[in-house]
């Protein structure tokens, strides 16, 4: 990440040819296509005024260590856990949705106890296309920030989002329900899809 970093920071002392030279290397070093999810928990504020900052952190321990073996199940490559956020990247969108499912169905079927608090809930946003990814560290790009929306801002608890692009790339999909919303969000217009198992 260090590396990274200097590598930005280096272009502000670069005249525009070289600035245009040193970022065409550092997207041949970092840029990927592929499907990026954001998780994030459900119910942050509520949940740490009502048990405290500390029973909170147990909830995402507990989120992480159920979530992180369903995507890698699904083929993704975990990216981070950060604060009560998850992202990881996969090949495509097909195995970003499953996982995306998987997490939904891992997180209602393991409680820590019977009270509501007990409960994890999260939501997803899925999007695909080129970014910068960091392996194991970090991801930057159009679709890390869309999907960031759709994953904290926009996802109810138990709900996945994918952009249209994400959408498309499922093809048919019929053991999937798509239900297509537009929001608008930081100034932009943006269609995405609720995606659900079809029920039978």
């Amino acid at each position: 990440m260090e590396t990274f970093h200097a590598r930005i920071d280096a272009l502000d002392g670069l005249d525009p040819a070289s600035r245009e030279e040193a970022e065409r290397r550092l997207r041949a070093d970092f840029e990927t296509q592929q499907a990026i999810l954001v998780l994030d928990m459900s119910g942050f504020s509520v949940h740490v005024r009502r048990g405290g900052i500390i029973a909170h952190l147990r909830r995402i321990r507990r989120m992480n260590a159920l979530a992180t073996p369903v995507v890698r199940a699904a083929g993704g490559t975990l990216v981070k856990c950060e604060a009560d956020n998850l992202v990881a990247v996969f090949p495509d969108a097909r195995p970003a949705v499953e996982a995306a499912l998987g997490i939904h169905d891992a997180l209602a079927a393991n409680p820590g106890g019977p009270g509501p608090d007990d409960v994890l809930s999260a939501g997803t946003g899925i999007d695909f296309g080129r970014f910068l990814l960091i392996p194991g560290k970090d991801a930057f790009g159009d679709p890390v920030n869309v999907a960031h929306k759709l994953g904290e801002d926009l996802a109810r608890a138990g709900e996945t989002l994918v952009t249209d692009g994400a959408r498309r790339r499922l093809g048919e999909a019929p053991d999937l329900l798509a239900e297509p919303v537009v929001f608008s969000i930081s100034g932009l217009e943006l269609l995405a899809h609720r995606i659900a198992r079809r029920p039978g």
